[in-house]
């Protein structure tokens, strides 16, 4: 792990800038419902000083398409691998030192500004992603789960649905509310891959698939375990309906799926969402589930940096651990007198490896 030569490049529009030199940066990547981050700290060079203005000198608010890149040129593949894309919202200048710092966030960043104010009517969450991201310029790739397929989202078969759809009447904001609101109900992770907006199952770490191994390799661990989630947790919903006057409520254990009252002295968590059918109510009490469940176990470690390291993957980080636990967030770092170091959450995702 320490045989490596690192090399990193920021391309701007797919071009590197000759008169701006990194120093550092972090990264901060994760799956937390939110953009990923970057701040990037350069050094300008003597041409920098006397010559033109750079894009945001000259009055011009549109930042280039920024692309993070690294390699190992020790590696067998020394090919570029992006860790980072985006758009810089905030530049910061030490003139005396010559430092520049920007701060960009990535594409999804065009979701989070993007407010919403049209209705829809008669719409699956894939329709409502695609409206989303067309509004927003990305590309999109979609896909629910096999057990849940796609459907019409709200009450669209009732006149109230019509009503509750304008403005003044929805809780969402911005468009990126309302499509990490599609893909929690649907249990599937939304992120962004460059341009291209993904709507993908959630995996857990019973899937067939590449486990990364950092045992040995991780120079700091912090590990904790919930036990009052560990003994277990019992979900339940409450929903009612006001034109029909009636309730409804359900309970869920992580296994199976209850009207009547449980006796147990697992932890209740307690949830009310009017207005909803029971197949609904079933959908959202195994996401809550999962998200509460992956609070059992929790890690962080610090290590040398992992070309290709991103959230949505797993790893096992001790020796003769036989659970594998998902990588939540990336925190990486990398400056001319430290190197190229990581500081990695992981939760327990779903079932055991």
């Amino acid at each position: 792990m320490t045989d490596r030569q690192l090399e990193v490049r920021i391309l701007w529009d797919g071009i590197e800038n000759s008169v701006l030199y990194l120093k550092k940066f972090e990264i901060d990547s994760h799956r937390y419902e939110a953009c990923d981050t970057a701040i990037l700290t350069f050094v300008r060079g003597e041409i920098a000083e006397s010559g033109s203005a750079f894009w945001f000198e000259s009055g011009n608010t549109a930042s280039p398409w920024v692309s993070v890149e690294i390699r190992d040129l020790k590696a067998s593949n020394t090919k570029w691998t992006p860790i980072f894309q985006g758009r810089v919202d905030h530049v910061r200048i030490l003139s005396q030192s010559s430092i520049v710092e920007m701060e960009c966030r990535d594409a999804l960043a065009r979701l989070v500004d993007l407010r919403v104010q049209d209705a829809w009517l008669n719409h699956t969450g894939s329709d409502l992603l695609s409206v989303l991201a067309e509004a927003a310029g990305l590309d999109t790739r979609v896909s629910f789960p096999a057990d849940m397929p796609d459907r019409m989202l709200g009450q669209f078969w009732q006149i109230e649905h019509k009503r509750g759809s304008f403005l003044s009447q929805h809780r969402f904001q911005t468009a990126a509310d309302l499509a990490f609101s599609v893909a929690r109900e649907a249990l599937c992770d939304l992120y962004v891959d460059g341009t291209t907006l993904v709507c993908q199952p959630m995996q857990n770490s019973g899937y067939k698939q590449n486990v990364i191994d950092a045992c040995g390799i991780v120079f700091e661990t912090d590990i904790a375990r919930d036990l009052q989630l560990s003994s277990g947790i019992i979900v339940h919903l409450a929903s009612w309906d006001s034109r029909q006057r009636n309730s409804t409520h359900l309970y869920y254990d992580g296994k199976t799926f209850s009207e009547n009252t449980p006796v147990t002295t697992k932890t209740l968590h307690s949830f009310r969402v009017p207005g909803r059918r029971v197949e609904d109510l079933r959908r959202l009490a195994r996401g809550k589930y999962e998200r509460i469940a992956a609070h059992a176990v929790s890690a962080r470690v610090s290590m040398p940096g992992l070309i290709g390291l991103e959230p949505r993957q797993f790893m096992r980080i001790a020796s003769g651990q036989a659970e594998i636990l998902g990588v939540d967030q990336v925190v990486s770092r990398f400056s001319l007198e430290e190197g190229f170091v990581q500081h990695v959450v992981l939760r327990r995702r779903g079932s055991e490896a």
